[in-house]
């Protein structure tokens, strides 16, 4: 038998490099390892290896693979700019702000991290900044759909609603094709909405952003939804209760609240989170033991929740995804805490595991409400929302196209609970 050869440094670079396009992300990580074993100072080893770290949600690992290759190869505009965006991810404005200046003033016309520049500026309410780094990001790149996506959103947060649907029809993706309807509805009512919404019901049917605005827009306006992805999503809200189906529960409980201490350092401050955090990643993939049976639980209770509504026709239903992932996070409230309104356009049917809740001093602190009204729409009373208490161990699934929140609480208890999608490969 031959022995195995020895790759190069170069060979295996290349090899890490096609597991990481592959989507072979623990394979490249080991890979760039390794030449970083032999050879510490590669820095585009480091760099890349920064990359996938910065895709498995690791940021604190992914941030000293950034900063060691700064050190070697400081002229490098993609690593500035790549630590730009965990510094974003990590709240850290001031910081990504820098390495985004860094990355531009090493590249002038480096598209992204002008879009990624105007995107800080952007959250920090500094528009005009921000117009200006997106209109130079089409100057460089006139086809730029993230930068026309860009000038959308910030139009219509200036209530320009007609002027920002001008720009999401040069985005022909997912989120521009529903940001353009909202903006068609917004500026002009039905008027030319139904044209469109019968456009993208035939080309696009499982877009749940547009299908979570024509649940919406079809009781405001007291017309027909003719959307086929999911019509009345409150009708498929599911809850239950899994305490007695683990063996050991206070164990279970206890073990499981443990492990959000060691999330600590990959903790996001997500702009939708208030007084919490929610962990970086996908927790559902983490190796222990608790992690696993959680998953398996959850795994069980969904395949229970499709035959409940099997016979319904939506696509929610019909077509569900034949391949598909779940993806976790932790979320963790203190007092006052809360998440804001929300939907998962990129998930499928979304859910949360329970693991404490805060007594509630009034009435629904901490609960979850779910709404068919969501982001800028016009605020209807008259629409359906329901409240849901949670317990510890309540495990609730709905469609990802619906609107939820939580209410803010005044216990100086926390609120932990572990929120996940189940999400179309």
């Amino acid at each position: 038998m031959s022995e195995k050869k020895n790759l190069t440094t170069e060979e295996t670079f290349a090899l890490a490099v096609q597991n990481h396009k592959k989507n072979n992300l623990q394979v490249a990580v080991n890979l760039y390892k390794k030449i970083l074993k032999t050879n510490p100072n590669h820095a585009m080893a480091l760099s890349n290896l920064g990359n996938v770290l910065l895709e498995l949600g690791k940021y604190q690992k992914a941030i000293i693979c950034y900063q060691k290759a700064i050190q070697i190869q400081p002229n490098r505009a993609s690593t500035h700019n790549n630590l730009g965006v965990i510094f974003n991810e990590l709240g850290k404005n001031k910081k990504a702000i820098i390495c985004y200046q860094k990355a531009i003033q090493i590249q002038p016309n480096y598209a992204d991290a002008h879009n990624n520049l105007g995107e800080i500026f952007n959250e920090l309410g500094k528009n005009q900044k921000a117009i200006i780094c997106y209109q130079k990001a089409i100057q460089i790149q006139p086809n730029d759909v993230f930068a026309y996506y860009n000038l959308g959103k910030i139009f219509r947060k200036l209530k320009e609603f007609q002027k920002a649907a001008d720009y999401f029809k040069k985005v022909d993706s997912v989120l521009g094709n529903a940001q353009l309807l909202e903006c068609t509805y917004l500026s002009n009512g039905v008027e030319n909405y139904n044209k469109l919404l019968n456009t993208f019901a035939e080309k696009y049917p499982t877009n749940l952003r547009i299908a979570a605005l024509a649940a919406y827009v079809s009781p405001r306006e007291n017309i027909r939804n003719i959307y086929p992805f999911c019509k009345n999503p409150l009708d498929y809200f599911f809850s239950t209760n899994l305490k007695d189906k683990f063996q050991f529960s206070d164990q279970f409980f206890n073990r499981l609240l443990k492990i959000s201490e060691k999330l600590e350092s990959n903790w996001r401050l997500k702009s939708i989170v208030k007084h919490g955090h929610q962990s970086t990643g996908n927790l559902l993939d983490i190796p222990v033991l608790e992690v696993i049976e959680l998953k398996k639980k959850i795994e069980e209770q969904i395949s229970i929740y499709r035959e409940n509504y099997k016979n319904n026709d939506d696509y929610y239903i019909s077509r569900w995804p034949t391949k598909s992932k779940l993806i976790g996070w932790y979320i963790k409230l203190k007092k006052h805490g809360q998440l804001k309104s929300h939907m998962h356009p990129t998930g499928w049917l979304s859910g949360v595991f329970y693991l404490k809740i805060p007594k509630p001093l009034k009435i629904n602190e901490g609960s979850i409400n779910l709404s068919l009204q969501g982001l800028d729409y016009p605020y209807d009373k008259s629409l359906p929302n329901f409240y849901y208490a949670p317990k510890p161990f309540d495990l609730i699934l709905y469609p990802s196209s619906l609107f939820h929140y939580t209410v803010p609480f005044t216990s100086n208890d926390e609120r932990h609970c572990i929120a996940f999608d189940l999400t179309p490969k």
